[in-house]
């Protein structure tokens, strides 16, 4: 025994398809932003991943590892893991004319990266040419902003009186240091 309700569902197959089809197109027509929203969620997240790898790499690359004396021998293994030493590559300008000058090399780094410079002297800074992130080379501390994606630039310097002043990337992720004394 069924009721009349049930009956009308089975008795007019063609209203229930019906329905039902216009029910799925109401979906479809939000499935097609639902998945843009989700590729733009990936997306992102796959940048961010990207550049926060990227700056906990260079950090730790640039991190200052204090000596570490061995009393095993070394062996393959250990000469792969072994900590980084070295200081940052340091260079003191030159002078010329009155007037220090100095050339960075510019790629994932500057090199050098520390530069020492003389207080109360002129300096001309000259930055090679870069791409990518390190297209632009700017100084919060000294009031420069210059892109290097099109060539070269020479950064000129009044006297500074003596300091630490730093600079970097655009992005403020790959970093120097102008040094005076």
């Amino acid at each position: 025994m069924t009721t009349k309700k049930h009956q009308n569902q089975h008795s007019a197959p063609g209203k229930r398809s019906q329905s039902h089809s216009a029910a799925s197109a109401r979906t479809s027509g939000h499935a097609a932003p639902s998945k843009l929203k989700q590729y733009a969620l990936t997306a992102g997240i796959g940048i961010a991943a990207f550049f926060g790898a990227y700056a906990v790499s260079h950090a730790v690359n640039r991190a200052p590892v204090a000596a570490v004396t061995a009393t095993a021998p070394a062996t393959a293994n250990s000469a792969a893991v072994a900590p980084r030493t070295e200081a940052p590559p340091q260079q003191a300008a030159t002078t010329e004319n009155g007037v220090q000058k100095i050339a960075v090399k510019v790629g994932f780094d500057y090199s050098p990266s520390v530069i020492r410079l003389k207080a109360g002297v002129p300096a001309e800074i000259t930055f090679g040419a870069a791409q990518g992130c390190t297209s632009v080379v700017q100084s919060s501390d000294l009031g420069f902003q210059e892109d290097l994606s099109t060539g070269g630039k020479t950064v000129k310097l009044q006297g500074l009186k003596p300091g630490t002043y730093g600079f970097a990337c655009g992005m403020n992720m790959v970093r120097g240091q102008i040094v005076v004394s």
